[in-house]
């Protein structure tokens, strides 16, 4: 039997659940160095970047971007964030779709 186990973490803000099974995404930054990020983690942020382009609702977008400056170890606004997934074409593989004015 395999020895992965999801592990569970106590953290100042909560828990940290690490599951090993999870499908991760790839990124290579401009210096060669390669990120991977949870499937599902990135989703839930991407849906939190996106979801208003008027205002910051209850701090959602705020927390998307500081969850993507601490990942990728960079220090940029959402609008640098928004613009760095559309042009990489996040949107078709992840299936999120821009809203319409």
């Amino acid at each position: 039997m395999s020895e992965l186990k999801t592990k569970v973490t106590k953290t100042k803000s909560g828990l940290l659940i690490e599951n090993p099974y999870a499908s991760k995404i790839k990124f290579t930054c401009l210096d060669g160095s390669v990120v991977e990020v949870p499937e599902l983690s990135l989703r839930l942020i991407l849906q939190r970047l996106y979801c208003s382009y008027t205002r910051d609702i209850c701090g959602l977008r705020r927390s998307a971007v500081s969850w993507l400056n601490h990942v990728f170890q960079e220090k940029h606004t959402y609008k640098f964030w928004q613009k760095a997934f559309k042009e990489n074409g996040c949107f078709e593989a992840l299936k999120i779709r821009e809203p319409r004015f």
